[in-house]
């Protein structure tokens, strides 16, 4: 009887959690696309400041029967899903395990980007941490601005080269 008690307790425990993964519609509306996140706690805590994820009103924990104390709707910011912008959010911060956090937009929710194993980052990120931390794991917010370093000169030089192949045909036509 005690191992069918202690998983139940478990089977709430988990509840809990994964009910944090459920769609929270009043932080779509407060989602921001930005170049970039803060790198450090104080430009964090400014950040947050200029969001005022406080006023915002929403009831997403209580509507999905969450500890207020542990679960706290408030600001992050994180990559997207496809790792290819940066966005500010007013959020339920919840518990990341070893990946790096991201917003989807699709869901309206904080959840792990399992693209993104940050455990094996050059500084990697530990097993579990809080999402209204991810400033803590730059490696995360790299994966997207190399993807902007890399994607417009890699389309610039197809352009490029698509230009100076039309300019040989054309000059090899009057040659």
């Amino acid at each position: 009887m005690k191992i069918g008690h202690s998983l139940l307790i478990l089977m709430v425990l988990f509840y809990n959690e994964v009910s944090a993964f459920t769609k929270c519609q009043s932080s779509i509306s407060s989602v921001r696309y930005v170049s970039h996140c803060p790198g450090d706690a104080l430009s964090w805590h400014m950040a947050a400041s200029k969001m005022n994820c406080d006023y915002i009103e929403q009831e997403c924990s209580k509507s999905l029967g969450l500890d207020s104390q542990r679960y706290t709707f408030q600001y992050h910011c994180l990559i997207n899903s496809w790792m290819n912008a940066t966005v500010e959010v007013c959020a339920l911060n919840r518990s990341i395990l070893g990946y790096c956090a991201e917003f989807n937009t699709d869901g309206a929710l904080i959840q792990e980007n399992y693209h993104a194993d940050c455990r094996k980052f050059n500084l990697p990120c530990p097993n579990i941490y809080n999402s209204a931390e991810a400033y803590k794991y730059q490696s995360c917010y790299d994966l997207v601005y190399n993807r902007r370093f890399l994607s417009p000169n890699s389309s610039q030089e197809r352009l490029l080269t698509t230009y100076l192949l039309v300019l040989c045909l054309v000059l090899l036509r009057y040659v």
